[in-house]
């Protein structure tokens, strides 16, 4: 099978060579960054998984309360939203004081959405830790549930100690691999409408007799505490985050003319983390666009008949740039569904990929629009009003092509035998034609003694009398 895949990939790749006519490209050109005055950022396009912009993205960091965004992902995967969470003595105790919190008290119970919505946007961290063990049954065994996740996201220096971001030397992470947990968090709708919230009621519980109000903390989202200066129109939901070793930490998603943005700062002093995330948002959405890769390689003539492109894939490139522009390589894939994957890059950055399926076709007509059809002639349009012509495709009209293709074949083998053996057929032919020409001396030679003893013999019967 991984043979056939890759002779499959060979195939693809030939074709898109022989399909392609490439222009002249202009030199690549990836924009220059914005300047921020943070140590570590990165910004993610998440419909690709494009870097577009980063300052020492894979440095390790202490992540403080942005870790839960981690946690959120792990309930949402393996809650449902009206599950009973109980606060225990541990998960209540061990994170009130100081840090974060909403007051709850031990044995009080919340909805799992309740609770999601108190660790998200007020940031309370007994309603973290409550979660963790209503999950994983041990606070251990949710560590161990995170630190899996990360692995599995492609994290590579990423360690969590607790499902809160409180201060553990050993609970680190880096903007990278936020970026990467916060580019799967994002495509669970729950995630997207609970981050995205200016505000939250917890209604009265068993220990509470009055409604509980919860703000967001993100000031671009929502004006926390009156700060209006930067809210920002395409935010669309994000997490706060600051410890005294930490620093501020921040992750911020946006929206804009398709492009799906996620920010991560991290080691930051207030207010820059919101200054730097501003500037990283402006200048990536007006330096780079997103392109539909079925869509463009249509145009391009790329797509071939056997096999299609993933409709949901995409590329980000710089705005000056087009899609002709990009480096395109076919790699393999251990999907037995995919032929193979189409990865794009621009100046040495992967801006995307497709993978590319084979076409399943049915024994019907195939349809091919006209590019020139008499004005008389009405017979046949599509539903758009284009004139179009059905092509059979029999079985007699495969042997035949088939048997054009054998015919050629046998045409070049014979071309290249009479090529390489020319010198002996020369040799041949002009052996042939001494014995020929010789042969045609001696017949010359007899025919003139006999013509002339004839004209002898004629020359004495005249002179007799």
């Amino acid at each position: 099978m991984k043979k056939r895949k890759r002779a499959t990939c060979l195939v693809l790749t030939f074709a898109l060579c022989i399909l392609s006519v490439l222009p002249v490209r202009a030199q690549q050109h990836w924009p220059e960054g914005p300047a921020v005055e943070g140590a570590n950022i990165c910004v993610m396009e998440m419909n690709t998984g494009t870097i577009l912009y980063e300052k020492n993205m894979d440095e390790v960091h202490y992540p403080a309360s942005i870790t839960k965004v981690m946690t959120a992902l792990i309930a949402l995967e393996n809650c449902s939203l009206n599950e009973t969470v109980v606060f225990s003595p541990d998960a209540v105790y061990k994170n009130e004081g100081n840090t974060s919190n909403i007051s709850r008290d031990v044995n009080e119970e919340m909805t799992m959405e309740e609770s999601l919505y108190g660790m998200m946007l007020e940031s309370a961290n007994e309603c973290a830790y409550a979660i963790g063990e209503h999950i994983g049954g041990t606070m251990d065994a949710f560590v161990k549930m995170m630190n899996d996740k990360a692995k599995e996201l492609g994290c590579t220096n990423t360690h969590f100690n607790n499902p809160n971001g409180l201060p553990d030397e050993s609970h680190v992470t880096t903007a990278h691999d936020m970026a990467l947990i916060g580019q799967a968090a994002y495509k669970n709708e729950t995630f997207r409408v609970i981050v995205g919230s200016k505000s939250y009621t917890i209604p009265p519980t068993n220990k509470h007799d009055e409604e509980t109000p919860l703000h967001n903390h993100h000031k671009m989202v929502y004006p926390y505490r009156g700060d209006y200066q930067y809210l920002y129109e395409y935010c669309t939901g994000g997490k706060t985050g600051y410890t005294d070793a930490a620093g501020s930490t921040l992750i911020t998603f946006a929206e804009k003319d398709g492009l799906s943005l996620v920010c991560v700062v991290m080691n930051e002093n207030s207010p820059a983390h919101w200054t730097d995330t501003l500037a990283a948002f402006e200048y990536t959405f007006e330096n780079f666009k997103l392109c539909q890769v079925s869509e463009m390689e249509k145009e391009d003539k790329q797509e071939s008949g056997f096999a299609k492109i993933d409709e949901d894939a995409y590329v980000v490139l710089p705005a000056t740039a087009e899609f002709s522009d990009l480096d395109r390589k076919v790699i393999d894939s251990e999907d037995n569904n995919v032929l193979g994957i189409l990865q794009y890059s621009y100046a040495d950055h992967i801006v995307g990929q497709a993978k590319v399926y084979k076409n399943e076709f049915e024994e019907q007509p195939f349809q091919f629009t006209s590019t020139e059809v008499s004005s008389g002639d009405e017979s046949e349009k599509s539903d758009d009003g284009k004139h179009m012509i059905d092509i059979e495709i029999s079985k007699k009209t495969v042997f035949i092509v088939i048997g054009t293709i054998l015919a050629l074949l046998l045409l070049f083998v014979l071309l290249r035998w009479i090529n390489e053996n020319a010198y002996l057929i020369r040799q041949k032919l002009a052996t042939i034609k001494s014995r020929h020409a010789q042969k045609n001396r001696y017949l010359t030679i007899r025919d003139t003694r006999k013509y002339k003893k004839r004209q002898r013999k004629k020359k004495k019967k005249d002179l007799h009398f």
